[in-house]
């Protein structure tokens, strides 16, 4: 042990080896402990007004170790960390006293990394007063837009994450993250009708992305999107062919996609992907693919929190499923190897399989390339949630945006338009995959962990697709 220390010796990773080695001396077979300190911001303002303000640090370890077959963990505070090892064995061993199948982790590369993003104002560095003084002329731009504008919403959160993981094998991986995100919503009203919008910016940089350039005109763009809603006209109900843009396009292939590929729950039996590596599931016009490795991007993770670098993962590959995202335990369950999808919320929260950024690949066509063959269909743009069960692959979200396609032309707007369908049927009916492209920034939540994920891909055209609205 401690040949980790070839990258610098300190207290920090002392400390995380001590808890390593007392998991061993107690019956561990492996143990891996993570320490994290988060410093954070979140700010609120509502038409000019703070509404919401918190900034502070959060620091603390978790541990996890595998005893008798079973994994137990444990995390306290950084104050707290006495008893650490204890519990977490004693939890393991509990376990392990009632499990059916016997945990194994597939062996990966012993990592030994230090890394810190490219930062050139770091968001705890930054004066509270001057982030609340962005979010303020963000809302004042948004409103200055139009008259009929009633609510503008700006919430900015920011953060420095640092992580250290320490395990049994010897790895020892720390890296710095920054995170920026600004959120943008907008309500406008005219004459009893409500136009609704909501956008957002976000990356993993330093505070340097968050130009007052960059707030302003998200800003104004959401004001005028919610402005142009109040003439949409109620949308049609049946099947068409369907313009999902980029946006939408992220929230199909992550939501009702990129979660039925995530190992556990292909081994829980919760997955419409379970057994289908090899098959045809898509149309061949659609490869999708998971990347953490993309720099600078909100869903960016060098190194997964199991110590396993990041990759590129080709979800589909011309309509053809390839890979799911693993961790080390259900890697070791399906015979596959780990490709770095082990993400945890925080020290407080064990690594399970996730996503990072996921997303459709651009193909060749142009957007109007798109629409001019479409006699009659819909514009749909953005997303305001919906429901997906991964297992069934049915899924069903709201559009932000919507116009009608009449003749080759996008022509009126559309209020409370929906898609709706069979996720691989509708993936076989892509007919068209446009060259543009755009990654959004997230949450995502699973298992009672949120972390960021970015979705996106190009705008795409699906042939008969369930378009819900008016009857």
């Amino acid at each position: 042990m401690l040949s980790h220390r070839l990258l610098g010796c300190n207290p920090l990773s002392e400390l995380l080896d001590e808890l390593v080695s007392r998991s061993l001396s107690l019956g561990a077979s492996f143990a891996e402990c993570r320490f994290e300190r988060r410093f954070s911001t979140s700010i609120t303002v509502v038409n000019g007004v703070v509404e919401k303000l918190s900034c502070g640090v959060d620091s603390g370890y978790g541990l996890r170790v595998l005893v008798g077959g079973a994994l137990g963990f444990a995390s306290a505070s950084e104050l707290a960390a006495g008893g650490l090892a204890d519990s977490a064995v004693d939890s393991a061993r509990a376990l392990s006293l009632r499990v059916e199948e016997a945990v194994a982790l597939a062996d990966v590369p012993i990592a030994k990394a230090s890394f810190r993003a490219p930062c050139r104002e770091s968001p705890d560095a930054v004066e509270l007063s001057d982030k609340v003084e962005l979010c303020k002329r963000a809302c004042e731009a948004a409103g200055s837009v139009d008259g009929r504008v009633k609510s503008v919403t700006v919430r900015l959160a920011d953060e420095v994450d640092y992580r250290a993981l320490c395990t049994s094998e010897d790895a020892w991986v720390e890296q710095t993250i920054p995170r920026v995100l600004l959120s943008v919503e907008v309500v406008a009203a005219d004459a009893g009708n409500l136009g609704y919008y909501r956008g957002r910016v976000g990356a993993a940089m330093g505070y340097e992305f968050l130009t007052e350039e960059r707030a302003t005109t998200l800003a104004e763009d959401c004001a005028r999107r919610a402005v142009r809603m109040l003439e949409a006209e109620r949308t049609p109900a049946g099947r068409f062919t369907v313009l999902c843009d980029p946006e939408l396009t992220g929230v199909l292939i992550h939501e009702a996609f990129g979660h039925a590929c995530e190992a556990d729950g292909v081994i829980a039996g919760s997955s419409i992907l379970k057994g289908r590596l090899g098959d045809k599931v898509a149309s061949e016009l659609v490869s999708a693919y998971d990347d953490p490795t993309i720099e600078g991007s909100w869903g960016w993770v060098p190194y997964d929190d199991e110590g396993v670098k990041g990759e590129k993962k080709a979800l589909l590959r011309e309509g053809v499923l390839t890979s799911y995202i693993t961790n080390r335990e259900s890697a070791a369950k399906l015979g596959l190897k780990p490709n770095g999808g082990a993400r945890a919320q925080s020290y407080a929260h064990p690594p399970i399989a996730r996503m990072s950024n996921t997303f459709v690949a651009p193909g060749d066509w142009s957007f109007e390339e798109m629409v001019e063959d479409i006699e009659y269909g819909v514009y749909l743009l953005g997303s305001r949630g919906g429901q997906v069960e991964p297992g069934k692959g049915v899924f069903q979200f709201n559009a932000q945006e919507a116009y009608l396609i009449e003749r080759g032309e996008v022509t009126k707007p559309l209020r409370d338009a929906s898609l709706s369908g069979l996720i691989l049927e509708t993936l076989l009916n892509v007919e068209a995959v446009g060259r543009d492209f755009k990654l959004s920034p997230g949450y995502c939540g699973k298992s009672g962990q949120v972390v960021p994920a970015s979705t996106g891909g190009p705008t795409i055209r699906v042939r008969n697709a369930v378009v819900g609205g008016a009857r």
